[in-house]
Protein backbone atom coordinates (compact mmCIF):
# COMPACT_ATOMS: atom_id res chain seq x y z
CA UNK A 1 0.00 0.00 0.00
CA UNK A 2 1.06 3.62 -0.80
CA UNK A 3 1.17 6.78 1.07
CA UNK A 4 -1.82 9.08 -0.08
CA UNK A 5 -2.99 12.48 -0.79
CA UNK A 6 -6.32 13.57 -0.52
CA UNK A 7 -7.46 16.87 -1.48
CA UNK A 8 -10.68 18.67 0.38
CA UNK A 9 -12.50 22.20 -0.21
CA UNK A 10 -12.85 24.42 2.68
CA UNK A 11 -16.09 26.65 3.19
CA UNK A 12 -14.61 29.22 1.91
CA UNK A 13 -13.87 27.82 -1.14
CA UNK A 14 -9.92 26.99 -0.42
CA UNK A 15 -8.29 23.93 -1.68
CA UNK A 16 -6.31 22.30 0.55
CA UNK A 17 -4.93 18.71 0.73
CA UNK A 18 -3.11 16.10 3.54
CA UNK A 19 -0.98 13.17 3.19
CA UNK A 20 -2.12 9.88 4.76
CA UNK A 21 0.06 6.86 6.08
CA UNK A 22 -1.68 3.54 5.00
CA UNK A 23 -1.19 2.31 8.06
CA UNK A 24 -3.44 4.54 9.61
CA UNK A 25 -5.41 5.86 6.56
CA UNK A 26 -7.97 8.15 8.21
CA UNK A 27 -5.27 10.19 10.20
CA UNK A 28 -3.10 12.61 8.22
CA UNK A 29 0.66 12.90 8.78
CA UNK A 30 1.45 15.20 11.10
CA UNK A 31 5.00 16.82 10.95
CA UNK A 32 4.47 16.81 7.15
CA UNK A 33 0.51 18.59 7.17
CA UNK A 34 2.17 20.91 9.87
CA UNK A 35 4.88 22.21 7.31
CA UNK A 36 2.34 22.88 4.74
CA UNK A 37 -0.09 24.57 6.73
CA UNK A 38 2.84 27.09 8.13
CA UNK A 39 5.44 26.83 5.91
CA UNK A 40 3.89 26.85 2.24
CA UNK A 41 -0.02 27.38 2.71
CA UNK A 42 -0.49 31.28 3.08
CA UNK A 43 1.82 32.07 0.41
CA UNK A 44 1.39 29.55 -2.29
CA UNK A 45 -0.80 27.88 -4.81
CA UNK A 46 -2.55 24.73 -4.12
CA UNK A 47 -0.24 22.69 -6.85
CA UNK A 48 2.85 24.11 -5.13
CA UNK A 49 1.39 22.36 -1.82
CA UNK A 50 0.27 19.07 -3.72
CA UNK A 51 4.01 19.18 -5.78
CA UNK A 52 5.50 19.28 -2.15
CA UNK A 53 3.22 16.93 -0.49
CA UNK A 54 4.31 14.45 -2.88
CA UNK A 55 7.70 15.01 -2.55
CA UNK A 56 7.17 14.72 1.05
CA UNK A 57 5.31 11.22 0.33
CA UNK A 58 8.46 9.81 -1.24
CA UNK A 59 10.47 10.77 0.99
CA UNK A 60 8.06 8.98 3.81
CA UNK A 61 7.90 5.46 1.65
CA UNK A 62 11.73 5.78 1.38
CA UNK A 63 11.69 5.65 5.39
CA UNK A 64 8.97 3.05 5.43
CA UNK A 65 11.15 0.84 3.19
CA UNK A 66 14.36 1.63 5.03
CA UNK A 67 12.54 1.22 8.23
CA UNK A 68 13.60 4.24 9.71
CA UNK A 69 12.59 7.92 10.43
CA UNK A 70 13.64 11.17 10.25
CA UNK A 71 11.79 13.01 12.85
CA UNK A 72 13.00 9.87 15.66
CA UNK A 73 16.80 10.59 14.53
CA UNK A 74 16.67 14.10 15.05
CA UNK A 75 14.53 14.09 18.53
CA UNK A 76 17.83 12.01 19.16
CA UNK A 77 19.93 14.11 17.98
CA UNK A 78 21.39 12.63 15.32
CA UNK A 79 21.80 13.72 11.73
CA UNK A 80 21.18 11.82 8.03
CA UNK A 81 24.36 10.11 7.15
CA UNK A 82 25.72 10.67 3.61
CA UNK A 83 25.05 6.80 2.40
CA UNK A 84 21.33 7.31 3.64
CA UNK A 85 21.34 10.94 1.45
CA UNK A 86 22.54 9.09 -1.62
CA UNK A 87 20.30 6.54 -0.89
CA UNK A 88 17.13 8.79 -0.78
CA UNK A 89 18.29 10.41 -3.81
CA UNK A 90 18.23 7.59 -5.89
CA UNK A 91 15.23 6.62 -4.29
CA UNK A 92 13.42 10.03 -5.19
CA UNK A 93 15.26 9.61 -8.57
CA UNK A 94 13.14 6.49 -9.70
CA UNK A 95 10.07 6.73 -10.90
CA UNK A 96 7.16 5.24 -9.28
CA UNK A 97 5.21 3.82 -11.77
CA UNK A 98 7.15 1.98 -14.83
CA UNK A 99 10.26 -0.35 -14.65
CA UNK A 100 13.26 -0.15 -12.06
CA UNK A 101 15.76 1.18 -14.85
CA UNK A 102 13.52 4.29 -15.35
CA UNK A 103 14.03 7.43 -14.02
CA UNK A 104 12.60 10.89 -14.02
CA UNK A 105 13.95 13.76 -15.23
CA UNK A 106 16.20 15.86 -13.69
CA UNK A 107 14.04 18.97 -13.46
CA UNK A 108 11.47 17.11 -12.24
CA UNK A 109 13.68 15.60 -9.36
CA UNK A 110 15.53 18.80 -8.65
CA UNK A 111 12.03 20.15 -7.77
CA UNK A 112 11.30 17.00 -5.54
CA UNK A 113 14.43 17.30 -3.94
CA UNK A 114 14.06 21.39 -2.98
CA UNK A 115 10.95 20.55 -1.12
CA UNK A 116 12.66 17.19 0.52
CA UNK A 117 15.10 19.78 1.91
CA UNK A 118 13.29 22.67 2.66
CA UNK A 119 11.30 20.00 4.78
CA UNK A 120 14.05 18.48 6.42
CA UNK A 121 15.11 22.04 7.45
CA UNK A 122 12.21 22.88 9.13
CA UNK A 123 11.72 19.67 10.44
CA UNK A 124 15.55 19.67 11.87
CA UNK A 125 14.49 23.49 13.65
CA UNK A 126 11.20 22.09 15.06
CA UNK A 127 13.01 18.47 16.47
CA UNK A 128 16.37 19.15 17.06
CA UNK A 129 17.49 19.54 20.96
CA UNK A 130 20.23 22.09 21.35
CA UNK A 131 19.61 23.37 17.66
CA UNK A 132 21.02 26.81 19.00
CA UNK A 133 24.06 25.44 20.30
CA UNK A 134 27.16 26.80 17.75
CA UNK A 135 28.39 23.60 17.13
CA UNK A 136 25.02 21.65 16.70
CA UNK A 137 24.48 24.04 14.12
CA UNK A 138 27.54 23.37 12.54
CA UNK A 139 26.09 19.85 12.32
CA UNK A 140 22.71 21.13 10.82
CA UNK A 141 24.35 23.28 8.38
CA UNK A 142 26.41 20.13 7.33
CA UNK A 143 23.32 17.97 6.80
CA UNK A 144 22.07 21.04 4.66
CA UNK A 145 25.18 21.50 2.28
CA UNK A 146 25.34 17.65 1.87
CA UNK A 147 22.08 17.52 1.00
CA UNK A 148 22.21 20.51 -1.43
CA UNK A 149 24.95 18.85 -3.30
CA UNK A 150 22.23 16.01 -4.87
CA UNK A 151 21.07 18.79 -6.68
CA UNK A 152 21.12 17.46 -10.72
CA UNK A 153 23.06 19.71 -13.43
CA UNK A 154 21.21 20.14 -16.07
CA UNK A 155 22.42 18.50 -19.49
CA UNK A 156 20.62 21.56 -21.86
CA UNK A 157 21.19 25.05 -21.24
CA UNK A 158 18.41 28.06 -20.73
CA UNK A 159 19.41 28.38 -24.12
CA UNK A 160 18.74 24.91 -25.57
CA UNK A 161 15.79 25.15 -23.91
CA UNK A 162 14.00 28.37 -25.18
CA UNK A 163 14.97 26.50 -28.46
CA UNK A 164 12.91 23.60 -27.97
CA UNK A 165 10.34 25.81 -26.84
CA UNK A 166 10.64 28.08 -30.48
CA UNK A 167 10.46 24.86 -32.20
CA UNK A 168 6.96 23.65 -30.71
CA UNK A 169 4.63 24.66 -33.46
CA UNK A 170 2.18 22.40 -35.61
CA UNK A 171 2.98 21.84 -38.65
CA UNK A 172 1.80 22.86 -41.64
CA UNK A 173 -0.01 19.64 -42.10
CA UNK A 174 -1.24 19.29 -38.44
CA UNK A 175 -2.45 22.72 -38.47
CA UNK A 176 -4.31 22.24 -41.62
CA UNK A 177 -6.35 19.20 -39.95
CA UNK A 178 -6.94 21.14 -37.16
CA UNK A 179 -8.65 23.83 -39.29
CA UNK A 180 -10.53 21.05 -41.01
CA UNK A 181 -11.85 19.66 -37.59
CA UNK A 182 -13.33 23.25 -36.50
CA UNK A 183 -14.38 23.81 -39.63
CA UNK A 184 -16.35 20.16 -39.67
CA UNK A 185 -16.36 19.49 -35.74
CA UNK A 186 -18.22 15.90 -36.57
CA UNK A 187 -15.84 13.84 -38.84
CA UNK A 188 -16.40 10.27 -38.72
CA UNK A 189 -19.14 10.56 -36.18
CA UNK A 190 -21.50 8.13 -35.64
CA UNK A 191 -25.36 9.94 -35.70
CA UNK A 192 -26.01 10.13 -31.97
CA UNK A 193 -27.32 13.44 -30.06
CA UNK A 194 -25.07 12.48 -27.20
CA UNK A 195 -21.85 11.93 -29.19
CA UNK A 196 -22.23 14.67 -31.16
CA UNK A 197 -22.51 16.98 -27.61
CA UNK A 198 -19.53 15.14 -26.87
CA UNK A 199 -17.56 16.00 -30.05
CA UNK A 200 -18.70 19.14 -30.42
CA UNK A 201 -17.48 20.49 -26.84
CA UNK A 202 -14.21 19.01 -27.38
CA UNK A 203 -13.41 20.53 -30.65
CA UNK A 204 -15.10 23.77 -29.29
CA UNK A 205 -12.24 23.34 -26.57
CA UNK A 206 -9.36 22.70 -28.78
CA UNK A 207 -10.52 25.66 -31.05
CA UNK A 208 -10.20 28.18 -27.89
CA UNK A 209 -7.18 27.11 -27.29
CA UNK A 210 -6.06 27.81 -30.54
CA UNK A 211 -7.75 30.98 -31.31
CA UNK A 212 -6.52 32.80 -27.68
CA UNK A 213 -3.28 30.59 -26.63
CA UNK A 214 -4.97 29.85 -23.51
CA UNK A 215 -4.05 27.45 -20.97
CA UNK A 216 -5.36 24.59 -20.04
CA UNK A 217 -6.54 25.99 -16.29
CA UNK A 218 -8.47 29.29 -17.93
CA UNK A 219 -10.39 27.23 -20.42
CA UNK A 220 -11.67 24.74 -17.92
CA UNK A 221 -12.27 27.92 -15.52
CA UNK A 222 -14.59 29.79 -18.43
CA UNK A 223 -18.13 30.14 -16.77
CA UNK A 224 -21.00 31.03 -19.01
CA UNK A 225 -20.91 34.87 -18.29
CA UNK A 226 -16.98 34.91 -19.63
CA UNK A 227 -18.45 34.55 -23.17
CA UNK A 228 -20.19 37.76 -24.35
CA UNK A 229 -21.31 38.19 -27.13
CA UNK A 230 -20.85 40.72 -30.01
CA UNK A 231 -22.77 43.31 -29.69
CA UNK A 232 -22.62 47.19 -30.98
CA UNK A 233 -19.99 46.44 -33.75
CA UNK A 234 -17.86 45.19 -30.68
CA UNK A 235 -16.85 41.44 -31.84
CA UNK A 236 -17.50 38.50 -29.06
CA UNK A 237 -14.95 38.04 -26.36
CA UNK A 238 -14.14 35.53 -23.69
CA UNK A 239 -13.30 37.59 -20.42
CA UNK A 240 -10.28 34.90 -18.22
CA UNK A 241 -10.17 35.82 -14.64
CA UNK A 242 -8.06 35.29 -11.52
CA UNK A 243 -9.98 32.22 -9.69
CA UNK A 244 -7.90 30.66 -6.94
CA UNK A 245 -10.30 29.29 -4.59
CA UNK A 246 -13.21 29.83 -6.22
CA UNK A 247 -16.00 29.29 -4.02
CA UNK A 248 -18.37 28.34 -6.45
CA UNK A 249 -15.69 25.87 -8.32
CA UNK A 250 -16.18 22.20 -6.38
CA UNK A 251 -13.61 20.43 -7.72
CA UNK A 252 -10.64 19.30 -5.53
CA UNK A 253 -8.03 19.58 -7.96
CA UNK A 254 -9.33 23.04 -9.55
CA UNK A 255 -8.13 24.19 -12.92
CA UNK A 256 -6.97 27.77 -12.09
CA UNK A 257 -5.93 30.65 -14.31
CA UNK A 258 -1.81 30.95 -13.97
CA UNK A 259 -1.89 34.41 -15.80
CA UNK A 260 -3.28 37.88 -15.21
CA UNK A 261 -6.54 38.38 -16.35
CA UNK A 262 -7.83 39.60 -19.70
CA UNK A 263 -9.69 39.85 -22.63
CA UNK A 264 -9.46 37.82 -25.80
CA UNK A 265 -11.29 38.05 -28.76
CA UNK A 266 -12.78 35.16 -31.11
CA UNK A 267 -13.65 34.36 -34.65
CA UNK A 268 -17.63 35.12 -35.09
CA UNK A 269 -17.41 31.08 -36.63
CA UNK A 270 -16.67 30.24 -33.05
CA UNK A 271 -19.32 32.53 -31.29
CA UNK A 272 -22.02 30.47 -33.75
CA UNK A 273 -20.17 27.19 -32.32
CA UNK A 274 -20.41 28.08 -28.81
CA UNK A 275 -23.79 29.39 -29.19
CA UNK A 276 -25.46 26.31 -30.79
CA UNK A 277 -23.35 24.47 -27.84
CA UNK A 278 -24.79 26.02 -24.83
CA UNK A 279 -28.54 25.78 -26.09
CA UNK A 280 -28.46 22.27 -28.09
CA UNK A 281 -26.45 20.51 -26.04
CA UNK A 282 -25.35 21.96 -22.89
CA UNK A 283 -28.81 22.97 -21.86
CA UNK A 284 -30.02 19.36 -22.31
CA UNK A 285 -27.59 17.54 -20.00
CA UNK A 286 -28.91 16.53 -16.47
CA UNK A 287 -28.06 18.72 -13.37
CA UNK A 288 -26.61 21.49 -14.73
CA UNK A 289 -26.19 24.86 -13.55
CA UNK A 290 -28.16 27.57 -15.76
CA UNK A 291 -26.81 30.62 -13.46
CA UNK A 292 -24.25 32.91 -14.37
CA UNK A 293 -21.29 31.88 -12.22
CA UNK A 294 -22.20 27.90 -14.09
CA UNK A 295 -19.44 26.82 -15.48
CA UNK A 296 -19.45 26.42 -19.80
CA UNK A 297 -17.65 23.03 -20.64
CA UNK A 298 -19.52 20.05 -18.52
CA UNK A 299 -19.32 16.39 -17.91
CA UNK A 300 -21.85 14.70 -21.08
CA UNK A 301 -21.31 11.03 -19.56
CA UNK A 302 -24.51 9.97 -17.97
CA UNK A 303 -24.30 8.84 -14.85
CA UNK A 304 -24.35 11.08 -11.54
CA UNK A 305 -21.48 13.06 -12.86
CA UNK A 306 -23.01 14.61 -15.76
CA UNK A 307 -23.84 18.34 -16.03
CA UNK A 308 -20.95 19.22 -13.55
CA UNK A 309 -18.00 20.71 -14.33
CA UNK A 310 -14.91 18.99 -16.77
CA UNK A 311 -12.40 18.28 -14.34
CA UNK A 312 -8.36 18.49 -15.66
CA UNK A 313 -8.51 14.59 -15.85
CA UNK A 314 -12.21 14.48 -18.10
CA UNK A 315 -10.31 17.45 -20.57
CA UNK A 316 -7.25 15.24 -20.77
CA UNK A 317 -9.30 12.20 -21.72
CA UNK A 318 -10.82 14.74 -24.55
CA UNK A 319 -7.59 15.04 -25.86
CA UNK A 320 -6.41 11.26 -26.06
CA UNK A 321 -10.04 10.89 -27.73
CA UNK A 322 -9.53 13.22 -30.59
CA UNK A 323 -5.62 11.87 -31.20
CA UNK A 324 -6.85 8.34 -31.29
CA UNK A 325 -9.74 9.23 -33.76
CA UNK A 326 -7.42 11.85 -35.88
CA UNK A 327 -3.82 9.99 -35.50
CA UNK A 328 -2.58 11.87 -38.04
CA UNK A 329 -2.65 14.71 -35.93
CA UNK A 330 0.64 13.35 -34.08
CA UNK A 331 1.37 12.69 -30.32
CA UNK A 332 1.97 17.14 -30.29
CA UNK A 333 -2.08 17.77 -29.64
CA UNK A 334 -1.41 18.61 -26.04
CA UNK A 335 -3.00 22.34 -24.63
CA UNK A 336 0.85 23.66 -24.51
CA UNK A 337 1.30 22.81 -27.89
CA UNK A 338 -1.70 25.16 -29.09
CA UNK A 339 -0.27 28.22 -26.52
CA UNK A 340 3.18 27.77 -28.69
CA UNK A 341 1.59 27.80 -32.05
CA UNK A 342 -0.87 30.72 -31.65
CA UNK A 343 2.82 32.56 -30.50
CA UNK A 344 4.42 31.62 -34.04
CA UNK A 345 1.10 32.94 -35.54
CA UNK A 346 0.97 35.85 -33.93
CA UNK A 347 4.27 36.91 -34.96
CA UNK A 348 3.64 36.40 -38.39
CA UNK A 349 0.75 38.65 -38.29
CA UNK A 350 2.77 41.16 -36.24
CA UNK A 351 5.72 41.64 -39.22
CA UNK A 352 2.72 41.65 -41.95
CA UNK A 353 1.24 44.53 -39.77
CA UNK A 354 4.47 46.46 -39.63
CA UNK A 355 4.71 47.37 -35.63
CA UNK A 356 8.00 47.16 -33.94
CA UNK A 357 9.74 44.39 -31.19
CA UNK A 358 8.52 46.65 -28.57
CA UNK A 359 4.77 47.27 -29.73
CA UNK A 360 4.95 43.65 -30.70
CA UNK A 361 6.36 42.29 -27.01
CA UNK A 362 3.84 44.66 -25.46
CA UNK A 363 0.76 42.91 -27.06
CA UNK A 364 1.96 39.45 -26.79
CA UNK A 365 1.99 39.83 -23.27
CA UNK A 366 -1.35 41.22 -23.15
CA UNK A 367 -2.77 38.45 -25.10
CA UNK A 368 -1.15 36.11 -22.81
CA UNK A 369 -2.03 37.42 -19.81
CA UNK A 370 1.94 37.94 -18.57
CA UNK A 371 3.53 41.08 -16.68
CA UNK A 372 5.20 43.96 -18.65
CA UNK A 373 9.03 42.91 -19.65
CA UNK A 374 7.68 39.33 -19.12
CA UNK A 375 10.92 36.84 -20.58
CA UNK A 376 8.52 34.64 -22.57
CA UNK A 377 7.74 37.24 -24.22
CA UNK A 378 11.12 38.36 -25.39
CA UNK A 379 11.93 34.72 -25.91
CA UNK A 380 9.07 34.07 -28.44
CA UNK A 381 10.21 37.14 -30.50
CA UNK A 382 13.57 35.63 -30.92
CA UNK A 383 11.87 33.23 -32.81
CA UNK A 384 10.68 35.71 -35.58
CA UNK A 385 13.89 37.30 -35.09
CA UNK A 386 15.78 34.17 -36.16
CA UNK A 387 13.46 33.26 -39.29
CA UNK A 388 14.16 36.66 -40.36
CA UNK A 389 17.86 35.97 -40.20
CA UNK A 390 17.93 33.00 -41.68
CA UNK A 391 16.06 34.76 -44.69
CA UNK A 392 18.73 37.06 -45.15
CA UNK A 393 21.59 34.90 -44.44
CA UNK A 394 20.23 32.73 -47.46
CA UNK A 395 20.51 35.94 -49.50
CA UNK A 396 23.81 36.51 -48.25
CA UNK A 397 25.14 32.76 -49.37
CA UNK A 398 23.55 33.66 -52.79
CA UNK A 399 26.50 35.90 -53.25
CA UNK A 400 28.48 32.98 -53.88
CA UNK A 401 26.49 32.13 -57.02
CA UNK A 402 27.96 33.44 -60.16
CA UNK A 403 25.38 35.37 -62.40
CA UNK A 404 25.39 33.12 -65.04
CA UNK A 405 24.21 30.12 -62.41
CA UNK A 406 21.53 32.43 -60.87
Amino acid sequence: MHYSIRSYISRSGERFSLLFCPDAPGIPLFYACTFISRHLRENNTHQTQLSALDAIRRLSEWERDRKLSIENKLLSGDFLATNEIDDLAAHVRARRKGKRVEVISSRKFNIYWAYICSYIAWLTDELLPNRNDIHVRNLVDDQAERLKKKVLKRHDSKARRNQRLLDEKFSDFARAKILSLFEQPYQGLVNSHIHLGTRLRNVIMLRILYETGMRRGELLSLKLRNFVEASGGKTAYLVIERNHDDEFDRRANQPVAKTLGRDVPISEDLERQLIYYRVEFRAELNNVDHSSDAFFFCVHRSGRSQGQPLSINGFNSAILNIQKTFSELGKNLHPHAFRHDWNYRFSLHADKMGISEQEESEAREEGMGWVAGSAMAKVYNLRHRREKSMEIGRKVARDTVRPNQS
